[in-house]
């Protein structure tokens, strides 16, 4: 399905703009307990689905938590085209805070996070649909890199790769996994040097939970976790409840909760029917000896590690924990000098190979599983060492955004809460100078910090927002590689190392110490540079520090509607914001679309350091329709600055940053608009539907459904509400009988769509039923057929044309009943290619001496995104009521 893309001027930036927390994330005797259970797993699964809320979390849960197995979800999408029940952000906004709400979720979950660059473009119906839009070259691509990167030892599709599963992207993403599977370890189709090393991961599952295959393993989710606390299944209740944005949350069972999976291949014991299987890990062997083998001189110190590793687990008291102390310290300095002898073959050897800077390491799959082996072995290690020592440390700057060129300092500070002292002996900081260090010893209660100077911190930009060529899959503008060229768009195209990083190992800026613990040397990645502060209801803040231009100028709206030909005078405002250290002279420069002009604004300000104001431009002239162009830049020092950000915050989420260009869409739309026209929007927030309202002249006041029983009803003559509402705000539907009281008194009382809470008694003037799955219709451009060509809602005050329908964008119509009440008159019918005709896109009914309406048609995306027939019908649907002038 085409996309249409509304960013040539307003492309959304987002990223997390702090480190995440979660409920569920374990400190202390918790976190150390599982962090010895696990020294020594080291089998790797990967699990892939289509969609953020498509992972096992059960699954997840069972095999990080319960088992101390390393695995990771790969994510195909961000969730751009789902719906949101929180808030109204859409698209690539809404995939940056389902990105965030899936990192929350892996923390309490203990899995790791990838994603591919696939764009969500909305409901799909089957798979061949998918991949008319879908490279599937280039997201087989994706797959791979991320399972030579990852290099799992089992692969588990969450999605049958069948019409079974209900989706066309679940359906795509069951025969990726598989596409993934076949091919990682094929060399001639994904050269090692583009691609990273080959692997072949040694079996393939599918989930057998929804039933659509038969379980061939089947294993017990619930047990209980005295340290814990929690069975899998109820960490994973609580993971699950991190997706508030699509309504997940759910109740956190306890007792026994099966989980089912069914083979379907396998490279390693093929003599073993699937149904006989007792493990996921039958026929691989999951102890340190598969990889002791690969390096002679490393097998030695590898059985000797072994044996440490069990000492520990035996003699781990969680009061006290120091007595473990050394012998992780001396477990850590094994595990190393093993990777000393190993063969290196991660991604930066393929680069360097590529610069000229080494020569291309071969390595072996025997290679590759050590390498990857000792890397997550060492890494568990020191973090099981640091939270046995007691050791914590923070590293803390002044503030959040420090702008391009400018410095400050930073702060280093070790704790030691521990028994033992330690001796710091060195510390490297991003984007600070290397100085000598004076090694200091700390001792038991007490602590030690140190002060640097950064500067040239990266901002928050992410990878997957560098732009889409016009179709649904991101593209990454910038070279992995120095001196290759930009990445293009296609299945031979070079891909960016971005998909193979786990999102949740990103970082801005990063500290490593050296300390000596137990005269043994040990060096420690300790996270990244925060801004630290207190907030007077929330308590202790933590937020990401990055970099950011020194000056930002945002405005208010990326689309403002106007009546076409008609008089403009229009107040906008500019928020314009300083992050430098000094004082900035500034000048303003226009981009005014033709027919306009501005007044009210100055053409010079000077901002002091930190400083931000707000602008208030005054527009004013008549625009013909059309889409015009307007714009703000301001000169400073010899460059011109022409973007800003405003944040988005919820509680269960890091703030997120959107940044855009200083730049606006002014929509001028050919439009009747009744004079007596006058709106009651009711939505639990704003959207930009009823922003739009007002742009175009009608009265439009914005209700909470808290604050309509307040409402004097009678001043208006249209009630509009918003989109799943009544799931929002349940309580909506006790005021049903005021609502339709007022219709029969002659008010038009407009409802954007729901779900199945809609068939619900009373919550409709007369009963609808939704197939389940509901009906929609997915193609934007499917024919619209006009079955009452009268109706007054496509006639007046605006007649509806073919062109109103042309350039719809994602979908025509979702969760449109199939069982109508005979009372209701549908004007219009729809449907996709091959399907039934469904008339349920608009439902009209007379109540008295007013008119209910209500409507499954995606206005709610059509009209933010500037398509001028989603208005004009939304202002037909408006005027249902009103006697034609």
């Amino acid at each position: 399905m085409h996309r249409r893309l509304f960013s040539t001027l307003l492309a959304i930036l987002a990223v997390l703009a702090a480190p995440r927390t979660a409920h569920g994330q374990e400190r202390g005797a918790a976190a150390l307990e599982q962090l010895v259970r696990g020294l020594p797993v080291n089998a790797r699964v990967l699990i892939i689905g289509a969609h953020p809320d498509d992972e096992d979390t059960q699954l997840i849960a069972w095999l990080a938590r319960g088992h101390q197995v390393h695995t990771a979800y790969l994510s195909l999408t961000r969730g751009d085209g789902g719906q949101n029940i929180i808030g109204t952000e859409l698209g690539e906004s809404l995939g940056a805070i389902r990105s965030a709400e899936l990192l929350a979720a892996r923390a309490i979950d203990g899995g790791e996070q990838f994603f591919s660059r696939a764009y969500d473009f909305g409901f799909s119906k089957n798979a061949t649909e998918t991949f008319q839009q879908w490279d599937r070259e280039a997201l087989t691509t994706d797959v791979v890199r991320v399972i030579r990167a990852y290099r799992p030892h089992v692969i588990v599709s969450v999605w049958s790769g069948t019409r079974a599963d209900g989706h066309g992207h679940h359906e795509a993403a069951g025969l990726l996994a598989r596409d993934g599977y076949d091919h990682s370890a094929d060399t001639v189709r994904f050269p090692t040097q583009l691609h990273g090393h080959p692997w072949a991961a040694s079996k393939f599952y599918r989930g057998a939970w929804a039933r659509a295959l038969p379980a061939t393993l089947t294993f017990n989710v619930g047990a209980f976790d005295p340290v814990l606390g929690r069975s899998p299944a109820e960490l994973a209740a609580v993971s699950r409840s991190a997706h508030r944005s699509q309504g997940q949350g759910g109740l956190e069972r306890r007792g026994v909760v099966m989980s089912r999976l069914s083979r379907e291949a396998t490279r390693v014991n093929e003599a073993t029917a699937a149904d006989q299987e007792t493990s996921l890990f039958d026929g691989i062997d999951t102890s340190l000896a598969r990889v002791a083998a690969v390096v002679p001189a490393n097998r030695a110190v590898l059985e000797r590690a072994t044996a440490r590793m069990a000492w520990v687990q035996r003699a781990l008291d969680l009061r006290r924990p120091a007595g473990v102390v050394d012998s992780l310290a001396h477990l850590v300095t094994s595990l190393e000098f093993a990777r000393s002898t190993a063969t290196r073959c991660g991604w930066g050897v393929v680069r360097r190979a590529l610069t000229g800077g080494a020569s291309m390491v071969e390595c072996s799959h025997e290679q590759l599983d050590l390498d990857a082996t000792l890397d997550r072995m060492i890494g568990r290690t020191k973090q099981a060492l640091i939270v046995a020592a007691g050791i914590a440390v923070e590293v803390t700057a002044a503030k959040e955004l420090l702008a391009f060129g400018d410095s400050m300092d930073a702060q280093v500070t070790i704790h030691n809460r521990g028994t033992h002292p330690v001796r710091w002996d060195d510390l490297q900081l991003t984007n600070a100078p290397r100085r000598p260090f004076d090694a200091v010893e700390i001792r038991p209660d007490s602590s030690a910090t140190v002060t640097r100077q950064v500067m040239g911190l990266v901002d928050h930009r992410p990878w997957w927002t560098g732009g889409r060529n016009g179709r649904p899959l991101f593209v990454d503008t910038r070279s992995p590689v120095s001196g290759i060229a930009q990445v293009s768009y296609g299945a031979t195209a070079l891909l960016a190392p971005s998909v193979s990083i786990a999102e949740g190992s990103r970082r801005l800026s990063d500290a490593t110490v050296w300390l000596s613990i137990g005269e043994i040397p040990v060096s420690f990645s300790v996270g990244e540079l925060q801004f630290r502060y207190a907030d007077p209801v929330l308590g202790e803040q933590r937020r990401q520090v990055g970099g950011v231009p020194p000056l930002t100028l945002a405005l208010d709206r990326g689309l403002q509607w106007r009546r076409a030909n008609t008089p403009i005078d229009q107040r906008i405002r500019m928020s314009v914001q300083s992050h430098t250290t000094s004082d900035r002279a500034l000048s303003f420069r226009y981009l005014l679309p033709t027919g306009a002009k501005i007044d009210g604004v100055p053409d010079t300000m000077t901002l002091k350091a930190g400083e931000s104001r707000e602008v208030f431009i005054n527009l004013k002239g008549a625009l013909p329709a059309g889409r015009h162009e307007f714009g703000i830049g301001a000169e400073s020092d010899g460059a011109v600055f022409t973007e800003g950000f405003r944040e988005i915050s919820y509680p269960h989420i890091p703030p997120l940053r959107l940044y855009r260009s200083s730049a606006s869409y002014v929509h001028a739309v050919q439009l009747q608009v009744p004079k007596a026209l006058s709106v009651a929007y009711v939505a639990t927030q704003p959207d930009g539907t009823a922003q739009a309202l007002r742009e175009i002249g009608i009265p439009t006041t914005y209700l909470t459904p808290d604050e309509l029983p307040l409402m004097d009803l009678a001043r208006f003559t249209a009630i509009v509400i918003g989109p799943r509402e009544y799931e929002r705000a349940p309580e909506l539907a006790t005021m049903n009988p005021r609502l339709l009281e007022w219709v029969r008194a002659g008010g038009t009382m407009v409802v954007q769509y729901g779900q199945y809470e809609m068939t619900q008694p009373g919550m409709m003037p007369f009963p609808i039923g939704l197939t389940r799955p509901a009906a929609r219709v997915t193609i934007e451009s499917a024919p619209v057929k006009v079955l009452d060509p009268t109706s007054k809602l496509l006639t007046w005050p605006n007649r509806i044309g073919p062109k109103d329908w042309a350039d719809w964008v994602q979908e025509r119509a979702l969760y449109m009943p199939t069982t109508i009440d005979p009372r209701y008159r549908t004007p219009i019918a729809l449907n996709d290619p091959d399907e039934p005709e469904n008339r349920g896109a608009i439902l009209e009914a007379t109540i008295g001496k007013g008119r209910y309406v209500y409507t499954s048609l995606s206005l709610f995306r059509q009209i933010p995104a500037g398509i001028e027939g989603g208005l004009r019908l939304f202002v037909n649907l408006l005027s249902a009521g009103l006697p034609p002038q």
